[in-house]
């Protein structure tokens, strides 16, 4: 979406973020997580640690459920997300813009600071705010049938094959496998 000039939008349509999510199974049920907000945690509680003059033992062990790697591993992942959204829109919506600009204007894709959690959309208006290009089309149109059936298919692959998939005309980048887990 972020490669093109103009972005589509229908009635129905939503738009969300792109930060990364992880999901863990616990007790036997699914669950997801930012990632963004994991990280976040983990530095909050390692700072609120390195502050701290007195008892350290709350802090050392809210921090053993964390793997500092696992942290790593997910810093690069949202750094992947956030490199891939403002060098598509640098070569695209955005042509021109500084990619400091570009990921100010973009931040609500990038975070859920502003949505509060991943599953909230991010309205035409508030898109329209970021610098995006939108262009409203209607329901029935031509260019909704082929989008929908996109949409179908990909929601497929990433539910089933993959954990995430960004492609343009050119490229496909796809990211399966293993993810990391918390502890419980």
């Amino acid at each position: 979406m972020f490669r093109r000039k103009r972005n589509h939008h229908e009635p129905t349509s939503e738009l969300g973020p792109i930060d990364p999510q992880l999901t863990m199974e616990i007790d036997g049920e699914e669950k997801r997580f930012s990632v963004y907000n994991i990280v976040e945690s983990y530095e909050d509680l390692f700072k609120k640690a390195i502050k701290e003059k007195g008892n350290l033992a709350p802090y050392l062990q809210q921090l053993s459920n964390y793997d500092a790697r696992d942290i790593k591993e997910m810093q690069s992942a949202m750094a992947l997300a956030e490199d891939i959204a403002i060098k598509t829109l640098a070569s695209g919506m955005m042509k021109g813009k500084s990619e400091k600009r570009i990921k100010k204007d973009i931040k609500i894709f990038l975070t859920p600071e502003k949505t509060k959690t991943h599953s909230r959309p991010i309205s035409p208006k508030e898109a329209e705010g970021s610098g995006l290009n939108i262009k409203h089309e209607e329901l029935k149109s031509d260019i909704w049938k082929l989008v929908y059936e996109l949409y179908v298919r990909t929601n497929n692959f990433v539910s089933t094959h993959v954990l995430k998939c960004v492609e343009n005309k050119d490229n496909s980048f796809v990211i399966g496998g293993e993810v990391p887990k918390l502890k419980k």
